[in-house]
């Protein structure tokens, strides 16, 4: 792509004086002058943008190879640091000068969201996306989050944005909002960074229950407050990013390990730690398999059927061992190129060390839950730290076989040790694992 007919030639010369201007108070104000630009660019100018750093800041091809012949002649610590000098490109330099702007780390990353649509039409951009992410990694590692609990009285500009970007049980309202913030027993997490402002990055809703639930109706059970058994389960129901930009960037293991820990500390009753969890490309997958009771999509409409308004009675009863059959090897059978699970929500929970341990069908009859996965939801068990299962727990509530067999009429629980199976997929994975 010739991307000079929608960039203008100002903006090309703004990033080369950027690039070679010192570092005197002039500098921030070059940046926020080219950032101006780069956002009054129209989607084709700003296409350009992005293929600019990708065709012309990029290492001198010459100067690597005589730095690699200078190391090879003298492998000294001043001949390594030079290669490395000279191997960056300079639009990873550009990047990090962009971010002297003012408000400049969220103007990148609002720069990188709109990067993402243009890399999805030409993936030969990747090594942008690339300088990016390295960028990223490193001004957002977890020691610059900062966790804060959120409630009703925390300011508007923070909880604002639980209204606008919870996605996995969306809101009504400010109403629906404050039944999420306002009582004691319903909890929210978010990572808040120095250089976003009053924006969470992340967040993470928590419900404190009495049971490990098993459908989406205990996040407006109105009847909560008459409960008289200790509330000894905290059930992390919904986690939303809320930049695109930061895409690939790994909050969501540090935030419930950190949020795990606040729980515990604050509420030592609290013993047992899950979710409920989507399952996003259950009915995809189950559309796509032979037809049967196993799979199909004669199962998947047979499942619609089952929950809608004036179905038989007994209906959700009979075809639930089917639906929680495929489910299982969807869970646990079914990998991608690399050997994981192919569900990513699977591979997030499975990569931060939970396990596997319920299916619920049907766990929630909300739209957005029926087309991802016919209206089925998993729990996701964390263990606590030197008590695998928490105190009181039975072999049946940590997820061990039943022996008296499932029976249809509930939720199954799932063997721990069945989801590091399917010959080694679904083992527990390491943090540096990406999606």
């Amino acid at each position: 792509m010739d991307a000079s007919p929608h960039l203008p030639r100002r903006l090309i010369e703004q990033c080369a004086a950027l690039l070679d201007v010192g570092d005197g108070h002039f500098k921030p104000t070059l940046a926020s002058s080219v950032l101006d630009a780069c956002e009054e660019l129209a989607p084709e100018g700003q296409a350009a943008f992005f293929h600019h750093l990708h065709h012309d800041l990029v290492a001198a091809p010459a100067a690597v190879d005589a730095a690699i012949a200078r190391w090879q002649a003298t492998p000294t610590q001043q001949s390594a640091q030079h290669l490395h000098a000279v191997s960056e490109s300079p639009r990873q330099a550009l990047l990090r000068a962009l971010n002297l702007a003012e408000d400049g780390t969220f103007r990148l990353v609002s720069m990188r969201s709109r990067f993402l649509e243009v890399l999805a039409e030409h993936p030969e951009l990747e090594p942008v996306d690339q300088d990016f992410l390295h960028l990223f990694r490193s001004w957002f590692n977890a020691g610059f989050l900062k966790l804060h609990e959120l409630s009703w009285d925390s300011p508007s500009s923070l909880v604002e944005h639980i209204l606008r970007y919870e996605s996995v049980h969306p809101l009504g309202g400010w109403a629906d909002l404050r039944s999420r913030l306002e009582p004691t027993d319903r909890k929210c997490f978010a990572f808040l960074h120095p250089s976003m402002g009053d924006r969470p990055l992340i967040f993470v809703e928590v419900a404190v229950t009495e049971e490990v639930p098993s459908s989406t109706e205990f996040i407006t059970d109105l009847d909560r407050a008459r409960q008289q058994s200790a509330r000894t389960v905290a059930t992390l129901y919904s986690i939303n990013n809320t930049f695109p930009g930061l895409r690939g960037i790994p909050f969501g293991n540090h935030l419930i390990k950190q949020v795990i820990a606040h729980v515990r500390r604050h509420d030592p009753e609290v013993t047992t730690f899950v979710t409920l969890s989507p399952v996003p490309g259950f009915r995809r997958w189950l559309e796509a398999q032979p037809a049967g009771r196993a799979g199909g999509r004669s199962l998947a409409e047979e499942a619609d059927a089952a929950l809608r308004a004036g179905a038989p009675a007994g209906a959700v009863a009979a075809l639930r061992p089917a639906v929680v059959a495929a489910a299982r090897s969807y869970l646990l059978e079914s990998t991608d190129s690399r050997g994981r699970p192919v569900d990513r929500v699977a591979r997030f929970h499975l990569r931060n060390g939970a396990v596997l341990d319920r299916i619920n069908w049907p766990a929630s009859t909300e739209q957005h839950v029926l087309d991802q996965s016919c209206g089925l939801m998993v729990n996701y068990l964390y263990d606590a730290p030197g008590d695998r299962h928490g105190p009181g727990r039975t072999g049946h509530d940590r997820g061990e076989p039943d022996s008296t067999g499932f029976d249809g009429t509930g939720p199954e629980r799932v063997p721990a040790t069945a989801t590091r199976g399917a010959g080694g997929a679904h083992r527990q994975t390491t943090t540096e694992e990406t999606t």
